[in-house]
């Protein structure tokens, strides 16, 4: 046995049935524990394991195609007439495909085209009169239109304050609070 391995079979429980299932490690140990990319669960086997990670699965793909399927559904006229209005650049396919995925990523944003576009899809408003965005550590946050009103105009040309607030919950309401004192 060389270092690596004693050093992998120290710091790792007996692992007597390991399988993946959706990119996902599903491990038994000899004590009988289920254990998924290392984490002890409350499955009693690894079949309970594997039924729960195809379900989450199976629940993130669809709600991400039905959100891209909506967003398609929107003209590209539309979409280049929203970007005419408030940029004066050339407007290409690529650039409209940019806005749509964008818009669809529901990353948050301060560019005025992106919440145009985001306003023509009913589905994409999880509370009334609230814009909800998804956050690079998958928490997700609502604003109130004004609340989004006031962020366009302080952020608009401050990229690094946005990709900041993009990265956490902590950060972007970190950021609000700053801009309230």
């Amino acid at each position: 046995m060389n270092y690596y391995q004693l050093k992998s079979s120290l710091q790792k429980p007996n692992i007597v049935e390991s399988v993946r299932s959706y990119r996902q490690l599903i491990e038994k140990t000899d004590e009988g524990k289920i254990l998924i990319n290392g984490l002890n669960t409350n499955y009693k086997t690894i079949e309970e394991a594997r039924k729960y990670i195809k379900e989450d699965y199976d629940t993130h793909q669809l709600a991400n195609k039905i959100a891209k399927d909506t967003y398609q559904e929107i003209s590209e006229h539309t979409v280049a007439s929203i970007i005419k209005e408030h940029h004066n650049i050339k407007v290409t396919d690529t650039l409209i495909e940019s806005y749509i995925e964008l818009a669809s990523s529901n990353i948050f944003s301060v560019d005025p085209v992106v919440q145009k576009i985001r306003s023509l899809n009913k589905l994409d408003r999880v509370v009334e009169g609230k814009l909800h965005y998804v956050l690079a550590d998958n928490s997700t946050v609502a604003i109130n239109e004004d609340t989004q009103d006031i962020l366009n105009k302080l952020l608009g040309n401050q990229t690094e304050i946005i990709e900041y607030m993009r990265e956490s919950k902590e950060n972007f309401f970190h950021v609000l609070e700053q801009i309230e004192e």
